[in-house]
C-alpha cells in the first residue's frame, strides 16, 4: 500500500502550519528560500539544446527568484542589462534542437536540499514552443537520466507535471508544489520536458524553492537538533549513560 505521506505537497503542509508553529520553532532555524545559490553549474547540464555556448546555456534559465517573470529570448537580451552581468543572467532562454521537442536538464546542488516547489517558465504555456509535460527524478547521480528512460518513465519518476498556462494571460513562471517526502533529501534532480505543440521546446525559467538539509550554527547561537534527528540523539545519550554506569559498577 502506498504511503499517503508521499503524496503530500508543500500546500498540504502549509495548511497545518499554524497548528504546528510551536514545533517548527524547535526543529529547524532554516526557512524556505530560493535554492539558486546552492546550484553547482559546473556539474549541471542540459541535453539536446541548440546553443553556441552549451557549457553556460543553463545560466540563462537557472536564475535568481526575482527574475522568474522575465520572458525574453536570447536574441532579445543581446546588449541589454540582462546579459549575464557579473555572471548572473536576469533573462534568457534555452531551446531544443529544431525538429525535436525533448529536453533534459540535470541540476546538481552543492549540498543536500529539501525541494518544496519547482518553478517553470514556458512563456505562459500558450506558445508553440511551450512544453506541456515535465517529469522529475531525484538523485540519479552524475550520469543523470537518458532520453529513453525519460520517454518511457522507467525508472518511475518522482513526480510528473502537466505544465499549465500562466494565470490571467501572464507569461511568468508557474509554481509546482512537489511531494515533500520524495524530494526531502536531494543532491541532484533531472527534469524532462516534452510535448510542445510545435517541433521545438523553449524554456525561459527554472527555479527551486526549499531549504538546505545541512545543520548550520549561527555565531553565538546553540546548535539546534531537527525533529528527525532528536530521537536518535536522545537514545545515544541514554546508551552512553548506561555504558558509563556499567563501567563504574564493574570496578
Amino acid at each position: 500500500m502506498a504511503n499517503c505521506a508521499d503524496d503530500l505537497t508543500q500546500i498540504d503542509y502549509d495548511a497545518s502550519a499554524a497548528a504546528n508553529a510551536h514545533l517548527a520553532s524547535t526543529t529547524s532555524s532554516s526557512s524556505s528560500n530560493s535554492l539558486f545559490p546552492l546550484i553547482e553549474f559546473t556539474h549541471s547540464h542540459a541535453l539536446n539544446i541548440d546553443s553556441n555556448d552549451p557549457d553556460n546555456a543553463l545560466k540563462r534559465v537557472l536564475r535568481p527568484l526575482d527574475s522568474r517573470d522575465a520572458v525574453l529570448d536570447n536574441q532579445e537580451i543581446v546588449g541589454t542589462a540582462h546579459e549575464g552581468a557579473g555572471g548572473v543572467w536576469t533573462a534568457g532562454s534555452i531551446e531544443t534542437q529544431e525538429g525535436d521537442d525533448e529536453l533534459i536538464i540535470h541540476v546538481r546542488f552543492s549540498e543536500l536540499v529539501r525541494i518544496k516547489t519547482i518553478l517553470i517558465g514556458t512563456g505562459g504555456g500558450r506558445l508553440a514552443t511551450s512544453p506541456r509535460l515535465c517529469r522529475v527524478w531525484v538523485n540519479r547521480g552524475p550520469g543523470g537520466t537518458t532520453f529513453d528512460e525519460a520517454a518511457s518513465d522507467s525508472p518511475k519518476s518522482a513526480q510528473e507535471f502537466e505544465l499549465l498556462e500562466s494565470e490571467g494571460g501572464q507569461r511568468g513562471a508557474v509554481e509546482y508544489p512537489v511531494r515533500i517526502a520524495r524530494f526531502a533529501n536531494c543532491s541532484d534532480v533531472d527534469l524532462y520536458f516534452a510535448n510542445a505543440r510545435g517541433e521545438q521546446s523553449r524554456l525561459y525559467y527554472l527555479g527551486f524553492i526549499g531549504e538546505s538539509r545541512v545543520l548550520k550554527k549561527e555565531a553565538n547561537e546553540p546548535m539546534t537538533i531537527g525533529a528527525e534527528n532528536a530521537a536518535p540523539s536522545l537514545l545515544d545519550g541514554v546508551k552512553e549513560e548506561k555504558r558509563g554506569g556499567a563501567t563504574t559498577s564493574a570496578r
